[in-house]
């Protein structure tokens, strides 16, 4: 009944997470496992792959550090599918997305907001100390959004099968926004991405914001700016979706100036040590043979 499509970062899935799933996905399931411990495939490229590699009717993406909690959490899953208008099911995801590649940088004017709406267990490591906290500000057993969290989701084969809906390896690279683009996709097709309050997992890992992360950020937002800015089971008048963007807007400018400033100061250090006028000098004799 369902297709588990992982991109491993080895070519193999734990024994645990092998197990746990066994133990609680409640029907029949077959794991499609996309090894990418030589790194040769981006997310995209790994779970359109792995689409044309599955057979079940319900299509599940994960990533290859969860744990499930919740008994029988693929019958549950299912079931939210029994709305035909639901087109992408997860546990965690935005309201909100700005007209702007910001909106997912401030934690804190996004929970102010409450731009997010979550059902999970996540793990971090803080000062080396072992945290596990769980996210549950859900009210109801589900609540549309804009875009879910790729850490885990779920899509009908049907919307894969008969639509134009495939993981964008043309415009993306990497490992950032293939959950967030496939959403945008699902509501162009008129179909709802909900999150969920009846399954819980655990997360033992945390995002990373890199270049190519900011990369995508932006090719996401050109692609998608006609739709932009939008809200999703969210309620914000008009006035403060205004104020919403300007705080998005200065607090990215704020960040932009400490990320060029702390790029200024490294750049001195390196330029001030004996290794980099050492290259310099050794350097020379190259210059004088350009000129």
């Amino acid at each position: 009944m369902i297709s588990i499509i992982v991109c491993s970062r080895k070519s193999y899935i734990p024994l645990q997470l092998r197990t746990n799933i066994g133990e609680t996905i409640g029907l029949d399931y077959e794991l499609v496992i996309i090894d990418n411990s030589k790194n040769q495939y981006t997310i995209f490229e790994a779970y359109n792959l792995g689409v044309s590699r599955s057979k079940y009717p319900y299509l599940c993406f994960m990533h290859d550090d969860l744990l499930y909690h919740t008994k029988d959490w693929g019958v549950k899953m299912i079931q939210h599918f029994q709305d035909n208008e639901v087109g992408v099911v997860g546990v965690g995801g935005c309201h909100y997305l700005s007209k702007y590649p910001i909106s997912l940088l401030s934690w804190e004017i996004a929970i102010r907001n409450k731009m997010y709406s979550f059902n999970y267990i996540q793990n971090s490591i803080e000062n080396k100390t072992h945290k596990s906290k769980l996210y549950n500000n859900l009210e109801k057993e589900s609540v549309d959004a804009v875009a879910l969290d790729g850490m885990w989701f779920c899509i009908k084969r049907d919307l894969f099968e008969h639509t134009d809906l495939k993981f964008d390896e043309q415009n993306f690279k990497g490992f950032h926004f293939y959950d967030f683009d496939i959403c945008m996709q699902v509501h162009a097709l008129g179909k709802k991405a909900i999150i969920i309050s009846d399954i819980l997992i655990e997360h033992f890992s945390t995002g990373t914001f890199d270049k190519i992360w900011y990369d995508n950020a932006f090719k996401f937002y050109k692609k998608w700016k006609k739709y932009l800015p939008i809200c999703i089971g969210l309620k914000l008048p008009e006035d403060e979706i205004k104020d919403l963007e300007y705080n998005l807007v200065m607090e990215f400018i704020k960040s932009s100036i400490e990320l060029q400033e702390n790029l200024s100061n490294q750049i001195q250090s390196v330029r001030k040590s004996k290794k980099y006028r050492l290259g310099r000098f050794l350097l020379l004799p190259i210059s004088w043979l350009k000129q």
